[in-house]
């Protein structure tokens, strides 16, 4: 009965907003309120803990729209100055084939920003900057989320292991060998990312010869998953979890660069918006002064998460609010560690650098808070609900908490099969959270005891945890209201994950045979 009871909030938010098509604005209210009367009368929560789990989900969802105001404000302030001409004519010269500035953008760019960032920031900047190129919307938004998977893992210069399986209290040997072998299965199945991606944006654009226009461009597809998953697999064996995405995403763009510019692996027939293309004759000079918003970012990200001394030092400066309303509940803010904080600067920093004048900031803030404002209500409610569900374990019943009723139920329901449940586990936690980080955190150590109980190796479960939290940000709510936020989309929540889905469900069983085979070996 419990485990029916915890299965009501998850059925309903399916069903609303994927079958039934509602939008998200209206349901997120009514599964938090849903919820709120599961706690109360079946966990038996006290109201002052529920309220106090409120007000959390309320700041942590102001830090969310924090990144999409900074990320839509830099589109903004490019726009107003014309400086994302010279991106494109850049894009162009490198490749005037969307396939590629779509692989090049969503995927290469987006794992470089998500290995430095993460929180949603990879697809809050690469989605506005592939309609900046003339793709659709949606289309920017599904490819975004998707593309930024792989690189999850490892994200935040290694955060959602460090951090979200490193406080679990797992030795350090352990811990090693999960994220080597994190890194394996990420080899393995992320080969379905780039062609994803080329499906996506044949299908939506081509207009015959469908199969073909997919086919001719899987050689240059297969040189950009090399060129990223060969060094970031390398760099976790031999370096740690900090750099995978990192050197990955770097190595990769540097070699499908040189291999578009110079068409290597590049198909005759090209796929663009226009049939002639405009290549402007672009200085180095221009092409850095434009896009100084995002090497602004690159670098105060970099020095900020890389170097000890500031990353010791800014992450040690924090607005705390301990346990909240007297109860069990923390927040802390970083206001000079967090994302937002280098996005706002490096537009304030361009203001300056490109002239901007003062009725022309009011234009570009106006834009942003347009874009923003509706969002705001249905992320509230979502960060409300994502807490209720994390509290349920803190009850008074000492019950376990609906997450973990959720998890053990499917432990004992599949058994041997478990090995292709434990991804779709972290991909739950990703959907719940948003994060990959908060996935390994909620179920790192429920996986790790059902491997034991089960005999399975702990290992394998574990990474396959990681790699499900990773892909799972797919078709997390608040990642897809970011990512909408920034291109101006609204009510399209289910049909994205409609899309997504079927991504993250492959991704999974890959990942669980590749674990098969190497158990196996």
């Amino acid at each position: 009965m419990l485990t029916i009871i915890a299965f009501i909030p998850f059925v309903l938010l399916v069903l609303l907003i994927i079958f039934l098509k509602w939008p998200a604005i209206k349901v997120m209210p009514l599964v938090w309120f849903i919820t709120l009367l599961i706690v109360l009368l079946f966990w038996k929560l006290s109201s002052i803990l529920i309220l106090a789990s409120f007000v959390k989900g309320v700041l942590l969802s102001l830090e969310i729209i924090l990144i999409i105001f900074g990320a839509v404000w830099i589109i903004e302030i490019m726009q107003e100055k014309d400086k994302i001409k010279t991106i494109q004519s850049l894009l162009v010269s490198i490749s005037p084939d969307i396939r590629i500035q779509g692989i090049f953008i969503a995927w290469l760019f987006g794992s470089l920003i998500e290995g430095i960032a993460g929180f949603g920031t990879p697809a809050a900047l690469a989605a506005p900057l592939l309609v900046s190129l003339g793709f659709n919307p949606i289309l920017s938004v599904v490819i975004s989320l998707i593309a930024n998977s792989t690189a999850q893992s490892f994200g935040a210069v290694g955060t959602p292991v460090l951090f979200g399986l490193g406080k679990l209290g797992f030795d350090k040997l352990l811990l090693k060998q999960v994220y080597i072998a994190t890194a394996f299965l990420h080899l393995i199945a992320s080969i379905i990312i780039p062609i994803s991606i080329l499906y996506f944006i044949v299908s939506f654009y081509a207009k015959e010869n469908k199969k073909k226009r997919i086919f001719e461009m899987i050689p240059f597809a297969l040189l950009s998953w090399l060129s990223f998953l060969v060094p970031y697999f390398l760099t976790a064996f031999f370096i740690g979890p900090e750099l995978p995405s990192i050197i990955g995403a770097l190595t990769a763009l540097l070699i499908t660069g040189f291999a578009a510019h110079y068409k290597i692996l590049v198909p005759k027939n090209l796929l663009s918006f226009n049939k002639k293309i405009k290549k402007d004759k672009i200085s180095l000079k221009s092409v850095l002064f434009s896009a100084a918003p995002y090497l602004i970012i690159i670098l105060l990200l970099s020095i900020s998460r890389i170097i000890p001394y500031f990353q010791k030092t800014l992450s040690g400066i924090s607005i705390e609010w301990g346990n909240i309303f007297n109860t069990s509940l923390n927040y802390e803010f970083l206001p000079v560690y967090t994302p937002s904080f280098y996005l706002i600067i490096s537009a304030i920093i361009c203001l300056f650098l490109f002239n901007v004048e003062a009725k022309n900031v009011k234009v570009t803030l106006s834009r942003t808070f347009d874009k923003i404002k509706k969002p705001t209500i249905t992320l509230i409610f979502a960060l409300a609900f994502i807490q209720l569900i994390i509290i349920s374990a803190d009850n008074q019943l000492n019950l376990p908490g609906i997450h973990l009723v959720l998890a053990q139920f499917m432990g004992g329901l599949f058994k041997q099969f478990y090995i292709f449940i434990a991804p779709l586990i972290g991909v739950f936690g990703a959907f719940i959270s948003g994060s990959n980080t908060l996935s390994n955190f909620l179920f790192g150590l429920v996986q790790y005891k059902i491997a034991i109980s089960l005999g399975l190796s702990t290992i394998f479960i574990l990474a396959l945890q990681v790699v499900g939290g990773a892909v799972g940000n797919a078709i997390a709510l608040h990642d897809i209201l970011a990512a909408s936020a920034t291109v101006g989309i609204e009510n399209k929540e289910g049909f994205i994950i409609r899309k997504t889905i079927t991504v993250v469900i492959l991704y999974s069983i890959i990942a669980s045979l590749a674990a098969i085979i190497l158990i196996n070996f």
